[in-house]
């Protein structure tokens, strides 16, 4: 994979898109995430970028990669009950529905252990299942780096845009976010 470089955006779409093919298998079937507001409405999708995306969901990826890539079932836990104090009223309702249907929809492979408790416990009611969460433990699994499962969510926040523009609000959350080492490198 590439690192994602805006002079080189396709491979780097394409690579997005897979990740997030990947990772979230039924993306057609899940409505509205965190972001609810006109993809296009640069106001609300920066404030949004700088309220939910950078201090909720981009540690939350993180946090989840590292845990999900270290068998850390009670860390992806603990993402998830950070994410529900962050995140709030529908938003945090909208995410935790797309969750579950990720963890309870496709099983991870038997030898991820830590994985597999997690989607029990989020079939079970005992961790609530965030979107952010499932998609980053599924990427970890995947091999596929932070930064791309971050850019994996953004567009699955973003995918309500016009077709003509929607890789444009992809581009713009991603560009919002810090160079973190961590978030940064890939595979």
């Amino acid at each position: 994979m590439h690192e994602l470089d805006p002079s080189n955006d396709q491979p780097t779409r394409a690579e997005i898109f897979r990740a997030a093919r990947m990772c979230v298998p039924c993306m057609d079937r899940l409505g509205a995430l965190t972001y609810q507001a006109p993809p296009l409405n640069e106001s609300l999708r920066t404030r949004w970028c700088a309220s939910v995306l950078m201090n909720h969901l981009m540690p939350a990826v993180s946090a989840a990669h590292l845990a999900a890539g270290n068998f850390g079932f009670r860390e992806l836990l603990e993402v998830d009950a950070r994410l529900d104090s962050g995140l709030a009223g529908p938003m945090a309702g909208r995410s935790r529905a797309a969750g579950r249907i990720v963890a309870m929809d496709f099983r991870p492979p038997t030898a991820e252990r830590a994985l597999r408790r997690y989607c029990e416990a989020v079939e079970s009611g005992k961790s609530s299942g965030h979107i952010a969460t499932v998609l980053s433990a599924r990427a970890a699994v995947f091999h596929i780096p932070p930064r791309m499962a971050l850019a994996a969510l953004v567009f699955l926040e973003m995918r309500t845009a016009p077709v003509t523009s929607f890789w444009t609000c992809v581009e713009a959350c991603m560009q919002q976010l810090p160079p973190d080492a961590h978030l940064l490198r890939a595979a």
